[in-house]
């Protein structure tokens, strides 16, 4: 079983290879915790989906953060 600790853009997310073709992966973003698996054969590939999972996040909550008054 392969783990991998990693940062994208500040946040720290865990992607493990719970079988062949199937990773785990879990994140946090303002005290909010995401997880889930993805199928990719790559652990690249894996990376890669969870830093699009992170932008994801980080797009809706800057959409639903309040706007301050000029």
């Amino acid at each position: 079983m392969k783990k991998l600790i990693d940062r994208h853009r500040d946040i720290q997310y865990t992607l493990t290879n719970i079988e062949p073709d199937l990773w785990s992966w879990s994140f946090e973003i303002n005290g909010k915790m995401r997880q889930g698996t993805t199928r990719a054969r790559l652990g690249l590939l894996a990376q890669r989906r969870v830093c699009t999972l992170i932008d994801r996040e980080l797009k809706s909550a800057e959409r639903a953060k309040p706007k301050e008054p000029d």
